[in-house]
């Protein structure tokens, strides 16, 4: 199973950040963040959203003894999960978010896989990614003319990146943001059905597909409380708190209040890459305490998105009926 998660996230998970890709790019112009700098809201958003889950992680493990090294568990969103939830939880409200859900998550993907490379030492061949970007130039040139020769360019790209340190869901972004946006509509209208059907039920199954080792007395271990409280507070309020900075400091309200904490609960949900971070953590016989404490979260996010999203369904029915 561990090659079958390997190859869902390193080949058709890459389609899902293509597309994610495209659909960042049209928002930055003709969507949300079409104002200027408008789009660094969401970037600084994930910042706060990453930055205050591994603070207060940190110091709830040095106050319960949990291990200091698993700062990193609690900061990552999973862009796939997170797009599914809005999707089937807050549909009526799904279209005035999903831009700013998409950009956020998409640059928490980012860096992670940054803090990845850095911190935990992966080899980065810079060889391979000038190679990399130098093919990501010639498809940009080469996809409004001729599309085949595009794809040819992009797999070809992919290939090469996929083995350069750095995940290779990065890839998909950057040639789904060169994509031009007025040829865009045929690509999202094939890939959307695959990438909803197939991929993403894929990469749930192949993630949870490990080895648990699980009892009751983990619940009440230390580090499964600090990653609960980390994730649940930090995460919400980090995205919630450093948007609001930056939309008065440019002045551009380009989301609710109401619409933005929402957004922030769908930051809760974290699985594959959090996961990465436990493995990666070295926390011995902590291992599946960690793993409990990302499960755990789950399903206590999506309960409190589904109930955010109902209130915030009724607020707007009852804003709508005053205003007639």
């Amino acid at each position: 199973m561990n090659n079958a998660r390997d190859w869902i996230t390193t080949g058709p998970l890459v389609l899902f950040f293509f597309l994610a890709g495209i659909e960042l790019r049209a928002e930055l112009i003709d969507g949300a963040f079409k104002k200027k700098f408008s789009f660094l809201i969401p970037f600084f958003a994930a910042l706060g959203g990453m930055a205050l889950p591994a603070i207060i992680y940190f110091l709830i493990a040095r106050s319960n003894g949990a291990p200091t090294s698993a700062w990193g568990i609690p900061m990552a969103t999973d862009l796939p999960l997170a797009l599914l939830a809005l999707s089937l939880l807050a549909k009526s409200i799904s279209k005035r978010i999903r831009g700013f859900l998409l950009a956020l998550a998409i640059a928490d993907d980012i860096a992670s896989i940054i803090i990845v490379a850095l911190v935990y030492h992966h080899h980065i061949d810079l060889l391979r990614l000038l190679i990399s970007a130098l093919l990501i130039l010639a498809f940009w040139r080469c996809a409004p003319r001729s599309p085949y020769v595009a794809l040819l360019i992009g797999l070809i790209a992919w290939g090469i990146f996929k083995d350069s340190g750095v995940h290779p869901t990065v890839i998909g972004v950057l040639l789904g943001l060169c994509v031009n946006h007025n040829e865009s509509k045929w690509l999202v209208s094939r890939l959307t059905p695959v990438i909803n059907y197939l991929v993403i039920p894929a990469f749930i199954i192949t993630t949870l597909w490990i080895p648990w080792d699980l009892n009751l007395a983990l619940l009440t271990s230390p580090i499964v409380i600090a990653l609960v409280l980390a994730r649940l507070i930090g995460k919400p309020l980090g995205i919630w708190l450093f948007a609001r900075i930056a939309m008065r400091s440019l002045r551009q309200d380009v989301i609710t209040s109401a619409d933005l904490y929402l957004v922030g609960l769908m930051g809760t949900i974290g699985l594959s890459v959090s996961m990465l971070f436990a493995n990666l953590a070295e926390l011995g016989q902590n291992l599946n305490g960690a793993l409990l404490g990302v499960l755990i979260t789950l399903p206590a996010a999506i309960l409190l998105i589904a109930i955010n999203a109902q209130i915030l369904k009724v607020s707007r029915i009852q804003e709508r009926n005053q205003g007639y």
